[in-house]
């Protein structure tokens, strides 16, 4: 496969959001999509900055995280300082981060959000200590931190959430839960550890701006979701995973219809998904195939 052109302008960006909130309590692991690579350079420039790259599943150990972002993922300010307390007060324990939609204008979803949240008596004493107004963007930054809470869910067969904690990238993982066999950057290895977790916590208020999995990739993500075996899995969680897989497959073909993938790519999307044992929980619609393909190919997969 061709190696394709790495933004190494993203990549720097992310970085100096990283070092400059001097975080160390847990690995920086990054993802770089299919067929890019880093330079000779560059990859001595990401040992300096503490970075690993494509790493495999690290030396299981204690009281020690791991956390796989991809070059375009954002940062916000004080983020990890909130990972850390996190970490601090719930060791070993898997941590799903919230994040904002990279694709969507950052001031306009923080400003949402915190009008979403306006009644909070912690917003309020904070905007009586510094101005009534949040006109300024990094004021409106700081007022997520007044927001901030997080949860200890037990809950962790709740398919709704699933999604939340079992992406490859946006997580802090316990390193002593991986598994040394899965790739550390993968949906099956976060399920992995999702399964041998007793609890899960989750910050609530976003401390990421990334891709969303689904939307972004939508046939990347097809592949994490195929490359957990349900056959592997114990009586308690097969259930769970196939109606968990069945509403990613909706997800997917709502993505790549929004997306507007190439024919080609969608011909082969449709196809692979029409050839799983495993169905959508929304039958396609003819009008709605017409709407993706020519009749000739609708026809060819469906009819």
């Amino acid at each position: 496969m061709p190696q394709t052109k790495l933004d190494w302008a993203c990549l720097s960006t992310l970085v100096g959001e990283l070092t400059s909130q001097h975080f160390a309590a847990a690995s920086i692991n990054l993802q770089l999509p299919a067929g890019q690579a880093l330079t000779t350079a560059q990859q001595q420039q990401a040992t300096e900055w503490g970075l690993t790259v494509n790493q495999s599943p690290v030396t299981p150990a204690p009281l020690n995280y791991v956390i796989n972002l991809r070059e375009n993922d954002h940062i916000l300010p004080g983020a990890l300082q909130q990972w850390a307390q996190v970490i601090t007060n719930h060791p070993g324990s898997p941590i799903s981060l919230a994040a904002f939609d990279l694709q969507q204008s950052l001031d306009d979803q923080i400003m949402a959000y915190v009008a979403d949240h306006q009644e909070s008596a912690l917003q309020q004493t904070y905007r009586q200590l510094v101005t009534e107004t949040i006109d300024d963007p990094d004021e409106r930054l700081l007022t997520l931190w007044s927001l901030q809470s997080y949860s200890v869910q037990t809950n962790l067969q709740n398919v709704r959430l699933m999604t939340q904690r079992i992406r490859p990238t946006g997580i802090l993982l316990p390193t002593e839960l991986l598994t040394s066999t899965l790739p550390l950057v993968s949906a099956a290895q976060a399920f992995a550890i999702l399964r041998q977790a007793t609890d899960i916590v989750r910050l609530h208020v976003p401390t990421l701006q990334r891709a969303m999995w689904a939307e972004a990739t939508p046939i990347a993500w097809l592949d994490e979701l195929e490359a957990i075996d349900p056959a592997q899995l114990d009586v308690m969680w097969q259930p769970v995973y196939a109606d968990y897989f069945q509403r990613q497959l909706n997800a997917i073909l709502t993505a790549a219809g929004h997306k507007q993938l190439s024919k080609p790519a969608h011909t082969a999307l449709l196809a692979r998904i029409k050839q799983l044992t495993t169905r959508p929980t929304h039958h396609w619609s003819r009008l709605g195939l017409l709407q993706l393909l020519s009749p000739r190919v609708a026809h060819q997969l469906f009819y």
